[in-house]
């Protein structure tokens, strides 16, 4: 007759969620931070910003003056929207690294919360969007821009700008999750930066297009991101510009950030 089994070892406590899911995210924003912010990387977040102004403020400035248009207030905004277009892109090549690196299949073997990695990563492009705003409108300072209403404004130009940085982060993540060539995922990113910024009241008046095309630039998010900055740092937030750009970016982070998350559960599948 065999002995009687051992009684089981009673099973440890398992660690609390929230505590464990911040730690999580530390611990990989950490990691997204060193790489974010590093020399190479920085180059993006500060100084091509601060080239693409200097070089708008040579070929615009003049022009717009002639016209009687400050170019501070006019081009800041685009070029804040133009810096953060540029920090979603960079983040979903960044995502399509670990992906083909394999990260994401160890991380599964590990004690750490899926949703941790999207956390983190918001975190990082939240703050690169922090520090790219600040630095171009402190520049932009020097060419006229200014805040109007005082720092409840710059806070709230500052907020609608991270808003912005994390829907482009999500739909960008969810081309970064599902494109399996590097080379079609830079197509992917990078052509349609372009249309969608010139495409925009970003540099001309929507007036000033095609009678066609009117209806597609004053129904862009992009115009509607670069119209709630300018009200927001002219003061004209009455008069219903800031809102569009809300609903905008509230409607692509519901959106794709269920299709980045769907994105997600195939990879590590």
């Amino acid at each position: 007759m065999s002995a009687p089994a051992a009684p089981a070892a009673p099973a440890a406590p398992a660690a609390p969620a929230g505590p464990a899911f911040l730690s999580d995210v530390q611990v990989l924003a950490e990691r997204d931070f060193k790489r974010s912010f590093s020399k190479p990387a920085l180059f993006g977040t500060v100084v091509q910003p601060l080239v693409f102004f200097g070089i708008f403020y040579a070929t615009f400035s003049g022009m717009l003056s002639a016209k009687g248009i400050d170019y501070g207030p006019s081009v800041t905004p685009t070029l804040v929207v133009q810096a953060l277009m540029f920090i979603a892109i960079a983040s979903a090549m960044a995502l399509a690294t670990d992906r083909g690196s394999g990260l994401f299949n160890r991380l599964r073997t590990m004690p750490i919360s899926s949703s941790a990695l999207g956390a983190a990563r918001l975190l990082t492009v939240a703050v690169e969007a922090v520090i790219s705003t600040v630095v171009i409108t402190l520049v932009a300072h020097l060419a006229g821009f200014r805040f109007h209403e005082g720092p409840l404004a710059a806070i709230g130009f500052l907020l609608v700008a991270v808003l912005f940085t994390a829907a482009l982060a999500a739909v960008t993540a969810t081309l970064g999750l599902t494109v399996r060539s590097q080379e079609a995922l830079a197509a992917c990113l990078y052509l349609p930066y372009l249309p969608l910024l010139v495409v925009s009241t970003g540099f001309v008046p929507a007036n000033l297009f095609p009678g066609w095309l009117q209806p597609v630039v004053n129904a862009s998010p992009v115009s509607a991101v670069i119209e709630a900055l300018r009200a927001l740092s002219d003061g004209s937030t009455g008069t219903g510009r800031v809102w569009p750009a809300l609903v905008w970016c509230t409607g692509l982070i519901l959106l794709c950030g269920w299709t980045t998350a769907r994105a997600f559960r195939k990879v590590t599948k």
